[in-house]
Parts: structure tokens; C-alpha cells; sequence
């Protein structure tokens, strides 16, 4: 891929996202105008949700059935999309090797030859991720600051569609409940556990688990770990810890 085509690319998206796309038609603008060079067949776009799942909010080109799990994921589902969110990185690959490796796309009659999903960003941390199917290889390592470019467009994009967040001074206590994985976070929060060793600890990207982390704030309406795993304790959702015997 030239870079001439490459900056059309981007040139095209940065139009489309200038413009306030329509989210529903999102997608198949990047199918139909933004990635014609790579003859894209599919994509889909999935944002992280309050209780932590992957929900896809728009897609193009999958035939009927394709997402048959969907269009709401949990982080551990097996298919590349969910696994790219969940660990914070890229996944790519032709379909016959991503389908051997990732049990859930077995038996679906995928579009083009090659697959890429991108997390997408926000702050440091992952608020989702997006798949692309295309026929020409995405050669990510060789184009990285192109789909990190497209990446960051996208997450502005869709985000900025998203309800508006809660300062963390005026944080209110949200009414839905913390998922398994938060439950379990917050008992690695309580010991004193930072967000490297909770992720490697639970197999998570570390950007996924500060997300949580902010999540649980959220639920909880706090501003601190040490005040999450307090009204945790308050509120029974973790046992309280007994202080060390002193020496």
C-alpha cells in the first residue's frame, strides 16, 4: 500500500468524522468510502458497556448470523474482536489462521481473506475496539501509525457520541450492579494490588482493568481505591480484611 493512498485514507475518515456521522451508518462508511484501497468487505464497532461487556453499536457486511452471539459480547468470548478489547492490542490475521485459533468463529462464513481488530482508546484506557474484514493484508507492523490514526479517529468518533461523563467531583452512585470481573477486581483493589499485577494476575490488558476500575468507581460513587474498597466493605460486597497481627 502507497502512502499516498494511505493519506487518503485518512484524509477520507477525518471528513466523515468531521461531519458527526450517523452512528448506525458509521460502519459502512468505513466499508463503502474510508478503506477502499484494502477492499474492505466488513467492520463493526463495539463500545465497552456499564457492566463491562462489549457492545457492538454499529456494523456493516456480516451475512445474516454472523453475529449470533451479539451484538453483545462478554470480554472473554472467543472471538478476536472481544480478545483485542480485553487484552488492549491488536489482532490480525488471515481467516483460515484466526479461525483455528479462536473457537467462536467456527463454522461462520466469514468476509474477505484477512481480519484486523483494533482496541480503541480514550484516556489511556480501552472503551472498545473495532473489527475489519478486508482482501488485501492489513500489514499492521508495516502500516502502525496508519491504524493507529484510523483507531484514534474512530474512538473520538463513536465516544463523543456517548452520554457525557460524571465528574469525578459530582459523581453519583450509579444503580447497576458491578459484574464478576469488578467484584473480583475490587478484592485484588483491597489488597493493595496495582493495576499491572491485577492484570496480569486476571490475564486482562491493563488498560481494560483501569477501565473496570473507573467503572466500579462509577457504581460505587467514589474517587479513590482506598474509598472504593471502604463502601465495598460498607455496602457487603467484600468481606472485611482483619488488620496484620503486629509483630
Amino acid at each position: 500500500m502507497r502512502e499516498r493512498e494511505l493519506l487518503g485514507c485518512l484524509a477520507e475518515l477525518a471528513r466523515i468524522c468531521a461531519n458527526r456521522p450517523d452512528r448506525a451508518s458509521f460502519a459502512s462508511s468505513l466499508v463503502l468510502q474510508v478503506l477502499r484501497p484494502f477492499e474492505a468487505r466488513s467492520a463493526a464497532v463495539g463500545m465497552i458497556d456499564s457492566q463491562s461487556f462489549l457492545d457492538v453499536r454499529t456494523m456493516f457486511g456480516f451475512p445474516t448470523g454472523m453475529l449470533r452471539d451479539g451484538p453483545r459480547y462478554a470480554l472473554d468470548s472467543p472471538i478476536p474482536l472481544a480478545d483485542s478489547v480485553r487484552r488492549g492490542t491488536v489482532v490480525e490475521g488471515e481467516v483460515p489462521e484466526l479461525t483455528a485459533r479462536y473457537a467462536g468463529l467456527e463454522g461462520l462464513d466469514l468476509p474477505g481473506t484477512h481480519i484486523i481488530c483494533l482496541p480503541l482508546l480514550a484516556r489511556g484506557a480501552t472503551i472498545g475496539g473495532m473489527a475489519l474484514a478486508m482482501d488485501v493484508a492489513p500489514a499492521h507492523e508495516q502500516n502502525r501509525v496508519f491504524w493507529a490514526a484510523v483507531a484514534d479517529l474512530v474512538s473520538a468518533t463513536i465516544s463523543s457520541a456517548e452520554p457525557a461523563a460524571v465528574a469525578p467531583r459530582d459523581r453519583p452512585r450509579r444503580s447497576a450492579p458491578l459484574s464478576a470481573r469488578q467484584r473480583e477486581i475490587l478484592e485484588h483493589l483491597q489488597a493493595g494490588r496495582t493495576n499491572g499485577q491485577i492484570a496480569r494476575a486476571m490475564n486482562f490488558g491493563t488498560s481494560t482493568i483501569g477501565h473496570d476500575i473507573m467503572r466500579i468507581f462509577d457504581v460505587l460513587g467514589v474517587e479513590s481505591r482506598r474509598q472504593a474498597v471502604t463502601e465495598a466493605e460498607r455496602a457487603g460486597l467484600l468481606a472485611p480484611r482483619e488488620d496484620e497481627p503486629a509483630d
